[in-house]
């Protein structure tokens, strides 16, 4: 132990801790004289508890940085370190397993896309092994290397007990799906429901969206090709929320999960000719290229995702909602739509202004968000040293 914290108790040292690393987090580049600062730690105990989080890898150096004053010594400025990963995340479908290594900022430094029929519980454990694997040796890491794995699935799901409790697209039920993963690859592991993954990885990961979110995410390609036929005639609808920083589950484990269904928009989308479009990209083409019958389909498609944000959006008066979307460019287009639809409501305008935004994070953005309660655990205080 450094003579800075000898005498310290363990209590205070890991406040002290979290409160460091959580900041070098946030700010990206940070002095130690800065961190003292806002803080209100000592200097000496800064400057132990960063000599101890370099030693474990988690803190570097990385140059130097501008005199407080404009003269003198410049300071040493410290950041994450990312040189190696730190978690392993998937997000599992009915159609396919995306992986990704995350470093400790939560940033991807390696990710596959594997397709897969759905199985059983214990075949997926073997393919996510499996693909896991194939990752870790790519950069000569092992499972015991890992701080944790995370596993984003679609269904209902007790976070707390890591057990899947009804996935129809997987069609499980009641599955203690975290122990099977750790019995296979011991290593601590969290399950989460997908779009509470998004939620997480919106609000953790993709800074400024603030406290209290909602995340929707729309699916367009459940199943392709055959949209046209009207066998499936709605679009899949997640949801994640946040509230006060944390992702909320509701006492069922239920919230979130959206009812109102949004009729899919190639059931009456017409081109000129009035025929139907073939697929969703085709679709979305003809839309960006203002094509009268697809932006007609695009505005009735905006007014009943509307619906469903202006009926979330009431309800828990979020500062932010996040839209994403297996289809990137239908997305973009709702989005400043979406956006409009709920700034003509007096009330939304009365209470304040909830910014509609589209998610930047991306294919892997649920990957990344498994694995954020494993970032959380280093970053966060325990929620029994923060409670009042």
């Amino acid at each position: 132990m450094y003579p800075a914290l000898a005498g310290v108790p363990p209590l205070l040292r890991a406040v002290n801790r979290h409160r460091i690393l959580d900041h070098v987090r946030r700010a990206g580049e940070v002095s130690r004289a800065e961190l003292s600062k806002v803080t209100s730690i000592r200097p000496p105990t800064v400057s132990a508890v960063i000599r101890e989080l370099i030693a474990e890898g988690l803190v570097e150096e990385v140059g130097s940085g501008e005199p407080a004053t404009g003269t003198g010594r410049p300071p040493r400025m410290v950041a994450l370190a990312r040189n190696r990963p730190r978690a392993l995340g998937f997000e599992i479908s009915a159609a396919a397993i995306r992986a990704g290594l995350c470093d400790i900022s939560g940033a991807l430094t390696r990710q596959v896309r594997v397709d897969v029929a759905a199985g059983t519980p214990e075949e997926m454990v073997e393919r996510l092994r499996t693909v896991g694997e194939s990752l870790l040796s790519s950069i000569g890491c092992t499972w015991s290397a890992l701080y944790g794995v995370g596993v984003a699935l679609p269904g209902l799901v007790d976070a707390i007990r890591g057990v899947v409790r009804w996935s129809r697209p997987l069609r499980w039920s009641n599955v203690a799906f975290r122990r099977l993963c750790e019995e296979r690859w011991r290593t601590s592991t969290d399950v989460v429901n997908n779009a509470v993954a998004g939620s997480m990885a919106a609000h953790f990961l993709d800074g400024g969206q603030g406290e209290n979110l909602i995340y929707l995410h729309l699916r367009f390609k459940v199943v392709e090709p055959g949209f046209a036929d009207e066998t499936h005639p709605i679009v899949r609808v997640g949801s994640g929320i946040i509230i006060h920083g944390e992702p909320y589950h509701g006492d069922f484990g239920a919230a979130g999960e959206i009812s109102q269904p949004v009729q899919h928009p190639l059931i009456y989308a017409r081109d000129d000719s009035g025929r139907p479009f073939g697929d969703v990209d085709a679709l979305v083409r003809a839309m960006q290229g203002g094509a009268p019958g697809a932006l007609a389909a695009l505005e009735k498609l905006a007014g009943d995702v509307g619906t469903v944000v202006r009926l979330a959006v009431g309800i828990l008066d979020p500062g932010t909602v996040v839209i994403d979307s297996d289809v990137p460019g239908l997305r973009d287009l709702l989005v400043p739509r979406l956006d409009r639809l709920l700034n003509e409501d007096r009330l939304r305008k009365e209470a304040g202004t909830t910014r509609i935004v589209a998610s930047t994070l991306g294919e892997y953005g649920m990957v990344r968000g498994a694995i954020v309660p494993t970032l959380q655990r280093i970053f966060r205080l325990p929620r029994w040293m923060t409670r009042r």
